[in-house]
């Protein structure tokens, strides 16, 4: 009787102090932010368009048909999940209900998924910009967030402060495709040296890529050699 009592204060004592999964609440098994089931059931990204990432059938390996007829200025795209369920409610919190913490979840998320020997020929991590209006209200850029457990757990530089956004946007959520390209362009000022230099941008979401080639192309006029994009997740 009482070594039951005493173990059950132990399991108690162990679920009190033990991290607790962001997604279900349970301890986590591992010390991390989820716990092993809640991370298993993910909507990892699986087969898509090496280059704009969107999902496609898994006998599907060459370039969407509309990275064929009208390239990107970005080589690749590496998005770790689909927008779905529980994803999407991770990035809506970060994004619009100030829970920074899960910037810490889902940047660690994305550098253990994007961990792979070539990620050293990445010069430069650039998170996709705010305008100054957009940063004054929200308070914290987003993306900036995912961005700096990416570098500290890959061990690349950051830089935050050599893209600027010139003018203010409306969101894209709101607009057509066509609509979306003609809202970035122009958008972006780059004030870094990125000469000869592979860029990796980080931001929450791809949908259509248009405020990423935007932002591609204008780091490719500032010489840079490469430019990747690195999404927490692709609609």
């Amino acid at each position: 009787m009482i070594t039951h009592l005493v173990n059950n204060c132990i399991r108690n004592a162990r679920r009190f102090f033990a991290p607790a999964c962001v997604l279900c609440g349970d301890p986590t098994d591992t010390g991390q932010d989820l716990c092993t089931p809640c991370d298993a059931a993910l909507p990892r990204l699986a087969s898509a368009c090496p280059r704009c990432a969107n999902p496609l059938d898994a006998t599907h390996a060459a370039l969407c048909g509309a990275c064929q007829q009208s390239p990107p200025a970005f080589a690749v795209t590496r998005a770790v999940f689909r927008y779905e369920h529980p994803v999407d409610s991770l990035v809506h919190g970060l994004k619009y209900h100030g829970r920074l913490d899960l910037a810490r979840v889902l940047g660690n998320l994305c550098a253990a998924e994007l961990a792979r020997p070539d990620a050293s020929a990445i010069d430069v991590l650039v998170p996709v910009p705010l305008d100054r209006a957009r940063l004054r209200w929200r308070g914290y850029n987003q993306s900036l967030e995912l961005a700096r457990p990416i570098a500290k757990r890959l061990g690349l530089p950051l830089d935050a402060f050599g893209v600027t956004r010139v003018r203010a946007t409306r969101p894209q959520t709101e607009l057509s495709r066509a609509e979306r390209r003609k809202n970035v362009r122009r958008a972006f000022a780059v004030k870094g040296d990125y000469s000869g230099r592979n860029v990796a941008i980080v931001d929450d979401v791809m949908t259509s890529g248009a405020t990423a080639d935007a932002l591609a192309a204008a780091l490719h006029q500032a010489g840079a050699k490469r430019v990747e994009v690195w999404v927490v997740a692709r609609a």
